[in-house]
Parts: structure tokens; C-alpha cells; sequence
């Protein structure tokens, strides 16, 4: 049996234990960690579970055959509309989207039964301290219920608010995006990285792709999907392999992809490449280095050292990444040889090619 080290807010949520022994807990954003096990072992009847990072879900998922009987996890945007028993509390996980956590309080209120409270728990460096005041716009009470370990925990009940119904269709946001000549319409929901507007970094890179030859493109951390909707309008037949960690930007690039007219694309949820199989004529990222607040470069590190062995003979591999970060050397000792195409805006654009 493996063992996930508990993160601090789930830390304090054992602390205080007491206030969860329910017998349905609904947990939003469940981190990957041993929590489950210690709710379940101490008074929690059944516990249904949402995490939007399929990272969090390969780890979780173990837990989830052992206690099948009493754990309900799902990796998507959002839970279930209905629920094979009762709610009678809701535990939410900060995220660092203020309009992700909007888009998920307005998913609990939906069926957050009269009188059932919601607890939130974050870091400090999240952000935790200011909704205490942003709950009170939805809860009539809303406490402090414990604070250590850098983390708060909150109480809210009697809910001010109920949606008449809940969907994902209505948080969807298209915005136009222009890039040389090119005009893309890209949608994306709450919490997805550069939600409503075209990342710095992304524009940078399509500066450099004047042209690609046909064949098959990995875009790893895809995002809405705005660089495959951009090489969509380029002459050539491309087959898109898209792939993202999180369940909310799977959900945006699919109504991305649809609007470009593309026949030829894959969406796929993905731990790094854990879920990539094949090989591709270009891989082409715009890789992200943050999970939460916290920078973290594990993810993307192991992908550039990775992804020669999926690039056919010829294929290349162009990413774009903040300047000051140190991939080069990295996709170097990978490549034997890393160009820079472009330094602008604090950016820089990096190519290599398979020459085997």
C-alpha cells in the first residue's frame, strides 16, 4: 500500500475531525493524499469526492478500489447533477481561481440540501483569509473554525442562495484570439490557465509558426487549446493529440477544436505523458509550471527529457517557456541541441529536433 503524505489543509481537517463525522461527506478538490482513509476510518459514512487534476485521480484512485463500498471519486469539471444518497456536508479544497471557486460554490449551492453546512480549508498563501468575507455573500453564517499549519478552516451555513439549476454549458467563455491573420474563437470555463484571454507566452510561440508540415502534433498542456487552433488555420492535414491535466480545460479544448472544424483530434487526460502512446512529427507546448500557488517543475522537466522517444526521425519539439526558466540544458542532454527562435517579452521560444 502506498503512502500519500497528508498536505497541510487536509492536516487540519483531521484536526478537527469532529465536525465531519457525517454520514454523506461531499469533498470538492480532494488533494492526493491519505485523507480519505483517515474521514472513512473515524466516523464518515461515504464520502463522494470531485478532483479536476487527473494527477491527484491516478493517485486516488487505489484508495478508491480499496473502499469502493463507502468512496465515490470523479475526475471531471463538475459533480454528478444526482446523488444515490443524501448530502449532509460539503468539504471544499481552495483552489487559486477566484472564478473556479465562484463556478464550484455555485455548483454546491445547487444541491446543498437546507441547513447542510460547507467547510472550506486552504493556506494562508491562497488566499484563504478574504473568504470569510466572500462567503457571507452566499451564507447567512460563516466562522472561523480552526487555524495552523499556514491553513484556515471555514464554516458556512444557511445558505442565502439556490440555483434554480446547475450546467456547465453557461460557464463556458468564447473569446477571440488573432495571431498573424488568423482569427480562432477559444472557449474556456473557470480555472483554466489564461481563462477569457490569450496567454503572453502562447503569443510569443505562434510568433514562430509560420508554417508546419502536415503530420501528427502532441500539444502537451493544451490548455483551451488556443496553439492547435491556431496551427488548424495553417496550410496542411494535422492529427491533434491534445493532453491536459486538468478536467476543466479537457472539457474547454474539445469545444475549441469543434468550433476550428478540425476532423482529426484526440483530447486526452494525462499525468505528464503517462497516457501518450505513438510517435508525432511535432510536440509543441506552452508547459505549465505551477500547481496552485507553489512553482513546480517536475511535471515539465520529465516531459522535455521524455519526448524525443515520441518524435519520429525529423520530428521536432518547439516549447515556449518563461526566460529565466532552465530548459535548455534539459532539452540539450535530451536532443544533443537546443535552439532559441525567439526572446521576447520576457519568453523565449526553444526548438530541437529528433536527428536519429
Amino acid at each position: 500500500m502506498t503512502f500519500l503524505p497528508l498536505s497541510n489543509p487536509a492536516q487540519l481537517v483531521i484536526r478537527n475531525q469532529e465536525y465531519f463525522e457525517l454520514e454523506h461527506l461531499v469533498v470538492v478538490g480532494l488533494p492526493a493524499d491519505d485523507l480519505t482513509p483517515y474521514l472513512l476510518g473515524d466516523g464518515v459514512g461515504y464520502i463522494t469526492a470531485l478532483t479536476r487534476d487527473f494527477s491527484a485521480y491516478r493517485r486516488l484512485l487505489p484508495i478508491e478500489s480499496r473502499m469502493a463500498e463507502r468512496f465515490s471519486l470523479t475526475f471531471a469539471p463538475i459533480l454528478p447533477a444526482e446523488f444515490s444518497r443524501p448530502v449532509d456536508g460539503v468539504l471544499i479544497f481552495l483552489q487559486k481561481s477566484k472564478p473556479l471557486m465562484d463556478f464550484w460554490l455555485e455548483m454546491v449551492l445547487s444541491f446543498l440540501p437546507e441547513n447542510a453546512p460547507v467547510w472550506l480549508v486552504g493556506e494562508n498563501d491562497e488566499g484563504i483569509k478574504s473568504w470569510k468575507k466572500r462567503l457571507k455573500e452566499s451564507f447567512g453564517v460563516v466562522k472561523s473554525v480552526d487555524n495552523a499549519r499556514h491553513c484556515v478552516l471555514l464554516e458556512a451555513s444557511e445558505s442565502l442562495k439556490k440555483p434554480e439549476s446547475f450546467t456547465l454549458e453557461p460557464w463556458f467563455e468564447i473569446f477571440s484570439v488573432t495571431a498573424g491573420s488568423a482569427n480562432m474563437d477559444i472557449t474556456s470555463l473557470p480555472g483554466v490557465f489564461s481563462h477569457g484571454r490569450m496567454d503572453k507566452g502562447a503569443q510569443v510561440l505562434l510568433e514562430t509558426l509560420n508554417a508546419v508540415p502536415s503530420g501528427k502534433v502532441l500539444d502537451f498542456g493544451c490548455g483551451a487549446g488556443v496553439i492547435s487552433a491556431y496551427i488548424n488555420t495553417l496550410p496542411g492535414e494535422y492529427d491533434f493529440t491534445l493532453v491536459d491535466c486538468d478536467a476543466l480545460a479537457l472539457a474547454s479544448i474539445n469545444k475549441t477544436m469543434n468550433a476550428t472544424g478540425s476532423k482529426s483530434f484526440t483530447v486526452l487526460p494525462s499525468d505528464g505523458l503517462s497516457e501518450v502512446t505513438g510517435q508525432f512529427d511535432l510536440i509543441i507546448s506552452n508547459p505549465p509550471f505551477h500547481q496552485g500557488v507553489k512553482t513546480h517543475y517536475e511535471v515539465t522537466e520529465q516531459f522535455l527529457a521524455q519526448s524525443r522517444k515520441m518524435l519520429r526521425p525529423g520530428g521536432e519539439l518547439r516549447i515556449v517557456a518563461n526566460s529565466f526558466l532552465r530548459y535548455p540544458p534539459i532539452i540539450q542532454k535530451a536532443f544533443g541541441r537546443c535552439d532559441t527562435l525567439l526572446v521576447k517579452d520576457g519568453f523565449s521560444v526553444y526548438r530541437a529536433v529528433n536527428r536519429n
